[in-house]
């Protein structure tokens, strides 16, 4: 719609609901706005400032609105100025640390320490490691892990001087660094990102005469996504609204959140500024926007179900005026490779009938690769949404480097790519050494130029211990191996794990080592597949991305991110995949006592979902080549079974998983079954509705390939591959929790 044909109060009589209209109608007050999702909350703020000025007539320059992204700044001034025209002023719409930076530049004489610049990324690092290499902490820390523990540290306005004895200071190290940084910082007269919301509370508290003028020219304050904020940010809207007294002392005030959607508590955010947003502001009327403009109301029934189990939370119920019936599936797959493939024929389907976006979200990147071989195999283009392909990822890459040099000591961009990683103080001068060698001698490999350098006696001693370390990871290894093998070997040898845990911040260093673990697991099942060799593997890996890599990606790829990263976003179907315990809720989230931030995380990939929403959850999972017993999320055991359907996709063939997708979603024409379509997932098991068969002692002469079986001393396990004899007896080779065993088929019976 085009707001330039409108005048404001006709665009808040005729295209906001009585809700919306009370948050932005009223001139004067404190208004905290419980904006539920898909309830247009965007268009409050922006319709809030533009009644303002042309309804109220309020200054533009006298009104200030904070968000947290330029993205979401820019789109708010762009709705405005499509109200107020071009000949009005705008007031200030932009991020918090944005106008800090204008207030400091601007009042710059009221400073003690005046500041000449701000430090980026790179400057802090750069400052940091200078730190670090003074005081020999290499080997303990890395610049980008303590630029984020600083931050962090920051965010909460811990200060290490009043704080003396505050936990986060778990060791005298933590605060000698900060308090190392923080002199060298001001010694060169710079702040960091932090430090602007940090110096302008400090103005504010410090100089009366400053917050009073302040106070009396800005007299409207609105923020976008309140929950968001940190202690620091909420610090600074107290001192920009309350006077000494702590009384409210500007015209208004309205803060636009909801505490469902809180979910960057490891960013620093804390759901405690709008839950308790009351305590600070006593006056302040809470109104509900509920009526959701995205969803279709099944998909918002399951939603409202989910979250009411959270108990941090003001209660509010999402409505949507979009009726709609069975539009929420959850399956149970038997294991990731099979809900891979699940995910790919529900895509499939719907591109017959669709040509809208659809979204596949998960809790953790390393969730991808099962998934993207599966669209890959079905030749279903895709993107990744903030991030990479699993097998472009940095972590992922280095170590299959060094799986090519294994197989190719020739390969002199793997060699480049791992020589220095982890890194073991062989630098630019040295590779420089070694390449002028190898250009002399170039049908040498690369194992018989070091050998060279190692006799010539040109290397340092520690040099030389670090290229001997280096090439040993190579010693009785050969192209035929079995990759896992080569892979555990690498890890050992160089000690990665150690190395990623200590170069990233803990959610990243997390992220990327269930990425290596995850590639273990790919490697062990390839393996189960039958491929025996380095080769066979770097093969198998090239012809993906090959694959990849022609794939047209089309008008509308499918996307797959993550549920943080969906936030903001809206899809006509959503696939949730990965619901179980130690996933969604994530192991992490387990052990720190933090679930109801996961279940706030489901809720917001739930309410993405405009016309259909389809969650996964598996039975098993392979971890370091074993099967592990998976349990199903306890936020699906708390799903009621009324705003649901249910199945069991461990039992569908091929062919019935078309069917109930095609009925599903409304299409008439169902596929035939074909002999290269019927290929079983699994063996014939109950509905989720009906009670579980009992194993009993198998008579059937026919096994198949992933069919789980039940084994007296070993437990559960799963078909890999099935031998007959000419005695008619049949082997089966089994997958169990402790290993891959041969045995008779009648020592095992169905699950």
């Amino acid at each position: 719609m085009s707001h330039t044909t409108l005048t404001v109060a006709e665009f808040i009589k005729k295209f906001l609901n009585k809700e919306q209209q009370k948050a932005v109608s009223a001139k004067e007050g404190v208004f905290l706005v419980v904006a539920g999702a898909g309830s247009g909350k965007t268009r409050v703020i922006t319709t809030r400032i533009a009644h303002l000025i042309k309804n109220e007539e309020v200054a533009p320059l006298s009104i200030l609105a904070l968000t947290f992204t330029n993205k979401a700044a820019k789109e708010m001034r762009e709705r405005i100025r499509q109200f107020i025209g071009h000949q009005t002023d705008l007031p200030f719409i932009g991020t918090f640390h944005a106008y800090c930076l204008r207030l400091l530049k601007q009042y710059a004489h009221l400073h003690n320490t005046p500041f000449l610049s701000i430090l980026d990324e790179e400057d802090q690092h750069k400052l940091l490691n200078g730190i670090i290499h003074r005081n020999n902490l290499t080997k303990r820390t890395t610049a980008k892990k303590l630029s984020y523990q600083i931050s962090q540290l920051k965010n909460s306005s811990i200060d290490p001087l009043s704080d003396v004895h505050h936990s986060s200071w778990n060791s005298s190290f933590m605060r000698e660094v900060y308090l190392s940084y923080e002199r060298e910082k001001r010694a060169q007269h710079s702040l960091d990102f932090d430090d602007l919301l940090l110096e302008t509370v400090k103005l504010f508290k410090t100089n009366a005469i400053f917050k009073q003028q302040f106070q009396q020219r800005i007299r409207h304050i609105l923020v976008d996504e309140y929950q968001d904020t940190n202690v620091v940010q909420h610090a600074l809207l107290k001192e920009c609204c309350l006077d000494e007294r702590a009384s409210f002392s500007a015209d208004s005030l309205c803060v636009v959140g909801d505490e469902d959607q809180s979910i960057y508590s490891w960013r620093g955010a804390t759901i405690a500024n709008i839950i308790n947003f009351k305590k600070d502001f006593s006056q302040a009327k809470t109104i509900k926007i509920e009526q959701n403009y995205r969803s279709v109301q099944p998909i918002l029934n399951l939603a409202n179900h989910v979250i009411q189990h959270n108990t941090e939370r003001n209660p509010k119920n999402l409505w949507s005026e979009r009726p709609g019936t069975d539009r929420v599936r959850v399956i149970a797959c038997l294991s990731e490779y099979q809900e891979g493939e699940i995910v790919a024929q529900f895509l499939k389907t719907t591109q017959k009938t669709s040509s809208s976006p659809t979204a596949i979200l998960y809790r953790a990147h390393y969730q991808s690769r099962a998934l993207e071989e599966a669209l890959i195999k079905q030749s279903i283009p895709y993107t990744i949404v903030g991030g990479i392909e699993f097998y472009e990822r940095k972590e992922i890459k280095d170590l299959l480097a060094y799986l090519r040099l294994m197989v190719n000591p020739f390969d002199r961009v793997s060699f480049s790519r791992v020589i220095n990683c982890p890194q073991r103080g062989l630098g630019e001068k040295f590779e420089e050494e070694f390449y002028a060698c190898w250009d002399m001698e170039p049908l040498f490999d690369f194992k018989l130029i070091a050998q060279d350098l190692l006799q010539r006696d040109a290397l340092t001693r520690a040099k030389k211990t670090a290229l001997v370390s280096f090439i040993t990871v190579f010693d009785a290894v050969s192209a035929t191996d079995l990759p896992s093998h080569a892979l555990d070997r690498i890890l050992s040898l160089t000690a990665y794990m150690a190395y990623v845990k200590n170069s990233y911040e803990t959610q990243e260093a997390e992220s990327r080592m269930d990425n290596i673990k995850e590639l273990l697991h790919a490697v062990r099942y390839l393996e189960e597949q039958g491929i025996s060799s380095i080769t066979q593997f770097l093969d198998d890996v090239a012809l993906m991305q090959d694959k990849l890599s022609t794939e047209e990606k089309g008008e509308n790829p499918v996307l797959l991110m993550t549920l943080h990263a969906a936030k903001g976003l809206e899809f006509d179907q959503v696939v949730i995949t990965g619901l179980e315990e130690g996933i969604l809720p994530s192991s992490r989230a387990l052990t720190e006592n933090n679930v109801e931030e996961e279940r706030r995380l489901l809720y917001v990939g739930i309410t993405r979902a405009k016309e259909r929403l389809l969650m996964t959850h598996c039975r098993y999972r392979y971890t370091y080549g074993q099967m592990n017993t998976q349990h199903e999320s306890r936020f699906v055991q708390e799903m009621s079974p009324d705003l649901l359907a249910c199945h069991d996709g461990s039992s569908r063939s091929i062919v019935e998983m078309q069917r109930i997708f095609t009925q599903w979603l409304g299409i008439t024409s169902v596929p035939s079954a074909t002999s290269s379509s019927v290929l079983t997932f699994g063996t014939a098991k109950k509905a989720f509705s009906e009670e579980p068969a009992q194993p009993k002692i198998s008579t059937v002469t026919i096994w198949k390939k992933n069919q789980p079986v039940q084994h007296k001393k070993f437990g559960t396990g799963i078909i890999q591959m099935v031998e007959k004899k000419d005695d008619g007896s049949i082997y089966l080779t089994i997958d169990f929790r402790v290993g891959t065993k041969k045995i008779d088929a009648k020592f095992v019976t169905q699950v």
